[in-house]
């Protein structure tokens, strides 16, 4: 459960940065990006990130104890 709470702290973190980065990098080069579409396309990609992250943690605790 330790590598679930890990994993869930750095895909929520890096969600709010990218969150916030993305609409402002959007928005710079001109693209008219509502943030209720931003989050829908984040929350995409953050649940892929804590599979992937979950799913690394537990095979390296796995093959290496």
């Amino acid at each position: 459960m330790r590598h679930a709470a890990e994993s869930a702290t750095n895909v929520i973190l890096g969600y709010l940065i990218n969150l916030a980065l993305v609409y402002l990098l959007l928005h710079g080069l001109g693209y008219k990006i509502q943030m209720h579409e931003n989050a829908g396309m984040g929350a995409v990609l953050a649940g892929v990130a804590f599979l992937r992250g979950y799913g690394v943690r537990k095979y390296f605790h796995r093959r290496w104890p």
